[in-house]
């Protein structure tokens, strides 16, 4: 096999399998209880992330985003909030924030070799 092609399936089934046995258990752990404890910080109590599995990805990378920068927390307007939620809650959406760009990362770098690299 050439070497392109190992790369490709390398990144291609590293990236997939990573989201499908790290990302999604993840997401369900956080949309349980960790999702309302935010939620009650963060937006006062409204409950409109925490609907289904879809609304709470968007939940985890938003969250993600405003404690991992102070810049994205000042446009929300939830700065002061923030420190409010406590640090282990923290480290789940920044945890999930990260390990979900690097695997969309490689998806797509994946995906970019194979449509200039691949025959």
């Amino acid at each position: 096999m050439e070497p392109i092609k190992l790369w490709f399936l390398t990144l291609f089934l590293t990236s997939a399998g990573l989201f499908l046995f790290i990302i999604l258990p993840m997401l369900i752990a956080i949309k349980d209880k960790k999702t309302r404890l935010v939620e009650d910080v963060l937006d006062d109590g409204n409950r409109f992330y925490s609907l289904n599995i879809i609304t709470a990805g968007s939940l985890a990378l938003h969250y993600g985003s405003i404690f991992l920068f102070d810049w994205y927390a000042r446009r929300y307007k939830v700065i002061e909030e923030r420190e409010k939620v406590p640090k282990n809650l923290q480290m789940w959406f920044k945890l999930y924030y990260i390990l979900f760009i690097t695997f969309s990362l490689m998806f797509l770098l994946a995906c970019l070799m194979a449509y200039f690299c691949l025959d």
